[in-house]
């Protein structure tokens, strides 16, 4: 079964299912986006430490202390916020709780941050790539993650350090905009309209899948891929050896049909994710409209903190 492509015998189903829906009136349409978590919602929580990890996480805070800046440094409360011992967690656990590799992988986050201080871009910076809407935040998972719209066929840069840039600052962003007890954002990539031309490139994409495993690692929960076409296959095919098993294991193609697969990576996003924390554009019944002065207001207001525990 080809999982990039959206199951062709639904296609006569899909037809009467969106012709149905189209007679429903969804209310008017809205450029505020959902940043703000449903009141219900179950987040899944880690397992606690045993004694053994304990161990290993007290070392590794205990080393991560011993090579950080000094408090004089005006990038010191930043640091200090990033090494949170859910940070410690994180990296522990995306090493499978080797000590030595995640030690060696936090030394050289460590170093990124201070380089590329993401935490501290400018919004106007980058406000040129979010400008058409190629990805922006918009609605929660039914387990309280941020849901990171991503829309390739919007895409209006062909700037691979700007594309990079403003993938780091969203990432950063999402972060903010977990509720407690989230660690996690989850992607959904609307390849409705997309062409080959409007996609990132093959190498842009390998940063961006290395800088989300080794930057930021243990923060993607479920990336849902909507309207695969042809050409999606050729890239991800290109990228898949580079990605973490555990990571690849969390993408999920969505099937449109009400019909069940019986693989495990075609989904109904409604497995996931709550009708109206869907926009209609993606099969849901929240009328959204993405508008650039909008979004932006909303997000800097929701987001904008110097320092935050990570």
């Amino acid at each position: 079964m080809n999982l990039f492509k959206l199951n062709k015998a639904s296609s006569s189903t899909a037809s009467i299912k969106s012709a149905a829906e189209s007679t429903i009136d969804l209310g008017p349409v809205t450029h505020e986006p959902i940043l703000t978590p449903p009141t219900s919602f179950e987040p899944v929580l880690n397992p606690p430490l045993d004694e053994e990890q304990k161990k290993k996480a007290q070392t590794l805070m205990e080393h991560a202390e011993s090579i950080m800046l000094p408090k004089e440094d005006e990038y010191y409360p930043n640091e200090r916020a990033f090494l949170s011992e859910a940070t410690i967690h994180r990296y522990l656990r995306a090493r499978k709780w080797d000590l030595e590799a995640a030690k060696t992988m936090l030394e050289n986050s460590i170093k990124w941050r201070r380089d590329f201080r993401p935490d501290q871009i400018d919004p106007e910076s980058i406000r040129s790539e979010a400008e058409t809407g190629k990805m922006y935040y918009n609605g929660y998972d039914k387990t309280g993650k941020p849901l990171w719209i991503m829309k390739p066929r919007n895409e209006n840069s062909k700037n691979s350090d700007g594309q990079i840039k403003h993938v780091v600052f969203n990432l950063e962003r999402g972060i903010r905009l977990m509720p407690p007890g989230v660690e996690k954002v989850s992607i959904v990539v609307d390849f409705k309209g997309s062409s080959i031309t409007s996609t990132p490139s093959a190498s842009t994409c390998k940063k961006f899948i290395d800088i989300f495993g080794n930057q930021y690692p243990e923060r993607l929960g479920v990336a849902f891929f909507v309207n695969s076409p042809w050409f999606f296959l050729t890239t991800f095919k290109m990228v898949a050896p580079f990605m973490d098993p555990v990571t690849r294991n969390k993408i999920k193609f969505i099937n449109d049909d009400s019909s069940k697969s019986n693989s495990p990576d075609v989904i109904s996003m409604e497995d996931c994710i709550d009708s109206n924390q869907i926009e209609t554009s993606l099969g849901g019944k929240y009328n959204f409209s993405f508008d650039i002065s909008t979004y932006w207001k909303a997000l800097l207001e929701k987001t904008d903190k110097p320092v935050f525990q990570y």
